[in-house]
């Protein structure tokens, strides 16, 4: 329970929406759901499909192999996202995976509508983990090792990630209405950007089709925090 009042809390401290306020709405359901706030052992939680690990400081939802073989601009959207164009895909959702972010501390600053000095959206830096199953064995890696960038396919450059979750515009938590979680390009509405050169050029992120496994390979991705 106390958690579930921790969660309502934060989701009503959200800034004021209007006439649809999807943000609100999930408290609600939260409300009248109170079982989709689930204990899984000592500072471990689950919010519908996203597991929060407290004493690890981490995220982690399902998700599946999207694409392999095509331009990209996202490396994770929901569902109804923009799945022509996007690495993976995943059922869960952006409102649960912000609260499980929030719960850890993650920090995401007020975000202005234009910051022509600095495109990119204030937030806090991640590292952002795979794990999936392959021949009986689980295998781990980075999510930007399975991404390489430019004519000459070189590998995205090994770091951070930046989380700068929730935008709210004209009542719309935008992550939710639009379905982008991580973006490759510069993108207001994800939940995560990409601090790295040329996340301004939707025409040059690419699959490492040597390093993903087969199209719908069911993966891990894990949003890791550094110490608080």
């Amino acid at each position: 329970m106390r958690l579930f009042s921790l969660i309502l809390g934060l989701l009503l401290a959200e800034p004021t929406r209007s006439a649809e306020p999807p943000v609100p709405s999930s408290a609600k359901e939260l409300q009248k759901s109170p079982n989709l706030i689930q204990s899984k052992g000592p500072r471990k939680f689950q919010i519908g499909k996203v597991t929060i690990d407290s004493r690890k400081r981490k995220v982690s939802f399902p998700a599946q192999v999207n694409l392999r073989d095509a331009l990209i601009e996202y490396a994770v959207v929901g569902k109804t996202g923009k799945r022509h164009e996007s690495l993976l895909m995943t059922e869960a959702d952006p409102v649960h995976i912000h609260l499980a972010m929030l719960l850890l501390g993650t920090k995401t600053p007020p975000r202005k509508s234009k910051n022509k000095d600095n495109p990119l959206p204030p937030g806090q830096s991640i590292d952002i983990l795979i794990s999936w199953q392959q021949n009986g064995k689980e295998q781990t890696g980075r999510l930007e090792d399975w991404i390489i960038v430019g004519e000459d396919k070189l590998p995205a450059g090994k770091g951070k990630w930046i989380y700068n979750g929730a935008r709210i515009d004209k009542g719309r938590f935008t992550a939710l209405s639009e379905q982008s979680i991580v973006a490759l390009i510069l993108d207001v509405h994800a939940l995560v950007n990409n601090p790295r050169t040329g996340n301004e050029n939707d025409e040059i992120w690419f699959p490492h089709e040597a390093k993903i496994p087969a199209l719908n390979t069911k993966v891990q991705v894990t949003f890791q925090l550094g110490k608080p």
